[in-house]
């Protein structure tokens, strides 16, 4: 990757075509698309990486995740609606995590309120704002092994992701407008539910966040209410209750720590000042997309994480319609491929991908939606030699990227397809691309289920514990039933989530 700044107009291997207005932004732990002045962008990749440095002096981990978070920071309506459509107009960034994809999307032009309307003790709820909150969530998933409650998951996320950043430190703990107005006017929610919420409604979920955050900025600021937390989340990953377990842990009974905790936002709110060494500034690299991305790359991020095709008709024939413009852009060949193989005709996309492998064997996307192809061309065919054959196509594109999670997860759904049973070399293979994007929930149940069929609870338990508490109701309960055969060290049925041969055809 190196530290080269300088703007490329096209990749070497895009060279006979035009460079478009998509620039590709990559430092060490980021990549970010943006048709924004540079400066602009440059400055916004510069703050993630102050945030992640950030992240990890407070989450210290010997091993991380290599996984590079990718960000399509988008600056028209019409580019932000195309990454998610019938998103709502409030809305100014989001996450989502799936087997083919992990991204995040953030709109400045969509922020509800601008951080120079702020007095200086408030931060704005701004799209950076939005983003660290998302990016936290991504990093605690991808770094953290513990079974946090979840009003602590939120209440982070809420905490780090108002930091206040400038050359020459971090201040930390700062609130927003809106969740001050929430602790000052909001009906509090009574202990038991803030502890244990279930169905909240819109104002409940709002106040919800709001005494997560307080909550969390009083355990950063009191460090004897913090050693009682850590007891609390070793008992919950004993499978002890989050209501009976609350006085064995902190020392003091649940309605006692309610009472604090509203004392608490009565007091002098602390600002926690750390430093940050303005000289260690991080490489980044920059390449300008080729003009075929111009009207893709949006609606591409869309529909790489493969939504139900009743869902993406539309998108899927604005990608038909514009790559036609662009017969010869690598780009947008792919992205044709790509909707030929979830969406359309095998047989197309076999002719399209046998081209683009012909011309761009190199690439680890174009290998990979070659295994996708036979994979899900086995699938109808039932044909054990396809299976055969996908499996080596996501080899040889992990072979050339080795960050593709999704690429080991393909081929273990392959090799299960040929053995007919779970291996040892199944689950090691399942493991490693856990640890590259242990935050898609798909590649984390599948392994801790094929670690259950080999009968390694242990080792299931680690990986299915943090997922309990999930900030998604939906997701919680699909773990729900997983770790508790788990801890009775009974196996289930092994079911393949995120499987190849549903994916765009129902949603999961």
């Amino acid at each position: 990757m190196g530290g080269a700044t300088a703007l490329s107009l096209a990749p070497p291997a895009f060279a006979n075509v035009k460079p478009g207005r998509w620039v590709r932004y990559e430092s060490p732990n980021f990549i970010c698309f943006s048709a924004a002045d540079e400066t602009k962008t440059r400055n916004e990749v510069l703050a993630l990486e102050k945030f992640h440095a950030l992240l990890t002096k407070i989450m210290p981990r010997n091993s991380r995740s290599p996984l590079k978070l990718t960000i399509y920071m988008v600056n028209t309506d019409r580019d932000f609606e195309r990454t998610q459509p019938q998103m709502g107009s409030s809305v100014s960034g989001f996450y989502d995590a799936s087997v083919e994809q992990v991204r995040a999307v953030s709109s400045s032009d969509r922020s509800q309120e601008r951080q120079r309307d702020m007095k200086n003790n408030i931060r704005a709820m701004d799209a950076r704002v939005v983003l660290f909150h998302e990016y936290a969530h991504h990093f605690v998933a991808a770094n953290n092994r513990t079974r946090y409650p979840r009003w602590y998951n939120e209440g982070f996320a809420e905490f780090i992701s108002s930091v206040s950043l400038d050359e020459k430190e971090m201040r930390v703990g700062m609130f927003t407008r809106n969740r001050a107005a929430w602790l000052l006017t909001g009906d509090w929610l009574e202990i038991d539910k803030f502890l244990n919420p279930r169905e909240l409604d819109g104002e409940e979920t709002a106040m919800f966040y709001a005494q997560a955050w307080l909550a969390t900025h009083m355990l950063f600021m009191r460090p004897e209410r913090a050693a009682g937390f850590d007891r609390y989340c070793k008992a919950m990953e004993t499978g002890q209750d989050v209501i009976a377990a609350f006085q064995p842990s902190f020392g003091i009974s649940a309605d006692e720590f309610d009472k604090e905790l509203r004392r608490y936002r009565r007091e002098a709110i602390k600002i926690l000042h750390l430093p940050y060494d303005a000289a260690a500034v991080p490489a980044i690299t920059i390449q300008r997309l080729t003009s075929g991305a111009d009207e893709l790359l949006a609606a591409m991020s869309y529909l790489r994480a493969v939504p139900p095709r009743s869902d993406s008709k539309d998108t899927v024939e604005l990608v038909r319609r514009e790559a036609a413009k662009h017969p010869a852009d690598p780009y947008a060949l792919k992205a044709l491929a790509h909707v030929e193989v979830w969406y359309g005709d095998l047989a197309k996309a076999r002719t399209q991908l046998d081209a683009l492998l012909a011309a761009h064997g190199a690439d680890a996307e174009v290998h990979h939606l070659s295994g996708l192809c036979d994979l899900r061309q086995a699938y109808k065919d039932q044909d054990k030699a396809l299976f055969t054959k996908a499996r080596g196509a996501f080899t040889q594109a992990h072979s050339l990227d080795g960050t593709r999670a999704m690429s080991l997860f393909r081929y273990m759904e392959a090799d299960l397809n040929v053995e007919g049973r779970i291996t040892e070399h199944m689950a090691e293979v399942l493991l490693m691309a856990y640890e590259i994007a242990p935050q898609v929930q798909p590649i984390a149940l599948v392994t801790a289920q094929a670690l259950m069929q080999l009968e390694l609870w242990k080792d299931a338990l680690f990986i299915l514990e943090p997922l309990a508490t999930s900030a998604h109701a939906e997701q919680s309960e699909r773990v729900r039933p997983i770790l508790e055969a788990a801890r009775a060290k009974q196996p289930l049925t092994f079911m393949l989530f995120g499987s190849a041969a549903l994916l765009s055809d129902e949603s999961e």
